[in-house]
């Protein structure tokens, strides 16, 4: 394994140096750092950091205190990174493999990529002696999402490919050349062990497209499925993107117009916009999609502002930044700079009903613990500005205020590590007492395990039965 054959210690002085490196990056730039802690807490978490450092430790154990000390900004747009050689040991990592579904803080495997029979569906208790319940803790103290609620952190395990279970496990509880796993077998119910021997990320992705092809996510931005037989619709949301974030302005607007259009044509009455596992995007593409629902002009975002202009970063971390000329940045009265030019951020300025094809049936909007960024967004709007009903689970992503547009990466400069953070900040027109949680949904529904394995979905189901009254076949 690389760790085993050429492992690189880092000595107390480097690693705090760097971590009073970040520290005070995160202090000068970071606009959401206090945002679910306070100064005197954050204090106290870096300060427990070093005492960890006081020793020298492993590279890969470094950036594991790296992990703990963005985890505590709980905010899905910081992020660790590690490059040189410590980046390509993470990176050649092999993951274990197993996709799973996380229900109740239990671990169930739904894909099996091993060379063993254990059926999808069997419960994972223990791997190398760490309980299940024990690597969930574990695990949440190296990674967040935004806000303090941990369900939407534990269900991207089994779906984001940035936090996705196979592939962090060997990142926090170390790397090894084979597993023991101790399971209880969906089948038998006997409770069984096992040897379980990693397999890289090439061979990962291989197998899952070979054995599991129908759980590979679309890879369409968006998706619009009428039947106007059973009277409904279904607008599918994947992210709030296309190719890029630099696509033409009018190419969400145009999807919608085409969508809305054909629903209007066939009088469709029962709509459904899912936004499960959303990945975000520009919040303006989201609001685009309120004109069809709306009966007054909105002006989403309330304001985006940033900690300093170009001269303060270029001052307090050598980066040099376009601040200035892309955002028009102005200085407010408690020192931050508030962004005035909508070029690129066009939830900034007002949106106006859509007369033509306006919606006026029974709206349901699906959510999920991996709606992320502006789908949480897209969320706390709908909630907020129109009749939707909200079904699901809380998502990732704040429901009224984010962090990103723009960021910054802080490389050590002792150790291999690096942070990213984000300098925009974004605070949205819903209610103040929800904006820094994720959407809570109306009626919180979720799949059962049996659910997965069967490929039903428990939401869309309910949807159907309860809401929209469509027997399902």
């Amino acid at each position: 394994m690389g760790i085993a054959q050429n492992p690189t210690i880092y000595q107390p002085e480097d690693m705090q140096a760097d971590l009073n490196k970040f520290k005070s990056a995160l202090i000068k730039t970071h606009p959401g750092l206090y945002t679910n802690q306070s100064p005197e807490k954050f204090e106290e978490t870096v300060d427990k950091l070093m005492l960890e450092t006081s020793k020298p430790l492993l590279a890969t154990d470094f950036y594991k205190i790296v992990l703990k000390m963005i985890a505590t900004i709980h905010d899905d747009h910081t992020s660790v990174k590690a490059f040189n050689h410590l980046g390509d040991i993470i990176a050649n990592q092999k993951w274990l493999p197993f996709q799973i579904y996380v229900k109740d803080e239990r671990i169930f495997i739904v894909n099996n990529l091993s060379n063993l029979q254990i059926p999808e569906g069997s419960e994972i208790l223990a791997i190398d002696d760490h309980l299940s319940n024990e690597i969930l803790s574990e695990i949440l103290e190296h990674f967040s999402s935004d806000g303090i609620s941990e369900s939407p952190t534990l269900h991207k395990l089994g779906v984001s490919y940035f936090t996705l279970f196979g592939k962090i496990y060997p990142q926090i509880f170390g790397e090894k050349s084979s597993y023991n796993i101790s399971y209880r077998d969906y089948k038998s119910n006997k409770i069984l062990t096992a040897q379980v021997e990693p397999l890289s990320e090439q061979n990962y992705i291989a197998l899952k497209e070979k054995r599991y092809p129908l759980t590979i996510p679309s890879a369409d931005a968006f998706n619009f499925t009428l039947n106007k037989q059973r009277n409904h619709a279904i607008i599918k949301i994947n992210r709030f993107f296309k190719d890029s974030f630099h696509e033409p302005e009018n190419t969400f607007p145009d999807y919608y117009k085409k969508c809305f259009k054909e629903i209007s044509a066939n009088k469709i009455k029962n709509l459904i916009i899912d936004l499960r596992d959303n990945s975000g995007g520009k919040a303006g593409n989201a609001a685009y999609l309120l004109q069809y629902f709306i009966d007054k002009p909105i002006i989403p975002a309330k304001e985006k502002i940033t900690l300093g202009n170009d001269e303060y970063f270029l001052k307090t971390t050598g980066v040099k930044l376009r601040l200035n000329e892309d955002y028009g940045l102005a200085r407010q009265m408690n020192g931050t700079f508030k962004v005035t030019k909508y070029d690129a951020l066009r939830e900034l300025e007002k949106f106006d009903p859509i007369e033509e094809y306006h919606f006026n049936g029974k709206l349901v909007v699906l959510i999920n613990g991996g709606v992320v960024s502006a789908g949480g967004t897209a969320a706390g709007l709908f909630k907020e500005y129109t009749n939707a009903i909200l079904v699901g689970r809380e998502t990732s992503g704040y429901a009224g205020t984010g962090n990103g547009v723009q960021k910054i990466s802080i490389l050590g400069g002792h150790t291999e590590t690096a942070i990213t953070i984000p300098l925009l900040h974004g605070v949205y027109a819903i209610n103040p007492i929800i904006q820094k949680r994720g959407a809570i949904p109306d009626y919180e529904i979720s799949n059962s395990v049996q659910d997965v394995l069967e490929n039903r979905d428990a939401a869309m189901e309910f949807v159907f039965k309860n809401l929209f009254k469509i027997k399902t076949k």
